[in-house]
């Protein structure tokens, strides 16, 4: 189309528009009383008028009131042509005036061409917007997240179900989860730089930031949000020392026995499998399944 038959189009729609503006009460009300079957007592035009996306002005909206009392607002709309996508637009339309309003909204199109229109009127019922469903991160469940092996839901534990006050502990579980199952830096990088992003939300981006350069160096299982919880709960038994860095310091004997007791912890208060409970205590799946047949096939040993 030309530049000059777009124009002659739009003037064309302006002088429309004009003669609607000035006839629409007294001609199309009383059609739309027949066309709805409901009687106005009362309506009030909008003074101003709504802005689509699209840069389209909504005119002829009125504030209804029936015999019934039921109260809406009413949408007009004048239309030359046989618009394949007027239910879209009217569903844009609405979507606008709803959020505005907040109110039932009635949509009527006056078609003034002379021919039999083939627009679809009605939406199928899968494009129908009903609602939505809602999904609060913070109700997630903290173990069920750190039990993953995608570092996409790991970095959600952060946002997830836990006491504020174990925010460090969550943080140290997180990166190091990350860092079990991120196969190279950059991808490891990536993650991190996702979690502190979402620490921000939290508060916590500062604190995050410090374990992060911390967590490669040392990591201290007293701290530990699993150590924490099972010392609540009463399942660890005797004191957990040292840290976690490929192995945990000690005697012999210590470094055995804090190993026993945190596998213990994470059998008792968490779902990790076996396999994840050899990757965050560093031993292999004999020592977990011995430890976990000592602790359910004779619980007293």
């Amino acid at each position: 189309m030309t530049k000059s038959k777009i124009e002659k189009k739009i003037k064309e729609g302006n002088l429309y528009d004009k003669i609607f503006k000035e006839n629409a009460e007294s001609i199309f009300i009383p059609l739309i009383e027949k066309r709805l079957g409901i009687k106005i007592v009362s309506y009030k035009s909008f003074k101003e008028k709504l802005q689509t996306t699209l840069e389209r002005e909504m005119d002829f909206f009125y504030e209804i009131l029936t015999d019934k009392g039921e109260k809406f607002i009413l949408h007009l709309e004048f239309q030359t042509e046989n618009d394949p996508d007027m239910i879209y637009r009217e569903a844009e339309y609405h979507g606008i005036a709803l959020r505005k309003n907040k109110t039932e909204i009635k949509h009527i199109v006056v078609y003034l061409g002379d021919n039999t229109p083939t627009m679809q009127t009605q939406l199928e019922e899968k494009y129908i917007f009903k609602g939505f469903d809602l999904i609060v991160i913070h109700n997630f469940d903290t173990n069920e997240l750190l039990s993953s092996q995608v570092p996409e839901e790991i970095i959600l534990a952060i946002l997830s179900n836990y006491p504020r006050e174990q925010a460090e502990s969550i943080l140290r579980l997180i990166i190091r989860k990350l860092k079990t199952v991120c196969k190279n830096p950059t991808r490891l990088s990536k993650f991190l730089k996702q979690l502190i992003v979402l620490a921000r939300l939290r508060k916590i981006e500062d604190l995050t930031i410090k374990i992060s350069e911390e967590m490669p160096i040392t990591y201290d299982i007293e701290t530990d949000y699993l150590y924490q919880r099972g010392m609540e709960t009463g399942e660890v038994r005797g004191e957990i020392r040292g840290e976690i860095r490929g192995e945990i310091r000690g005697t012999e004997k210590e470094r055995y026995s804090s190993k026993v007791n945190f596998v213990k912890n994470l059998l008792l208060n968490f779902d990790f499998d076996d396999a994840q409970i050899c990757s965050m205590v560093e031993v292999d799946l004999d020592f977990v399944r011995e430890v976990r047949a000592k602790l359910f096939d004779n619980p007293k040993q």
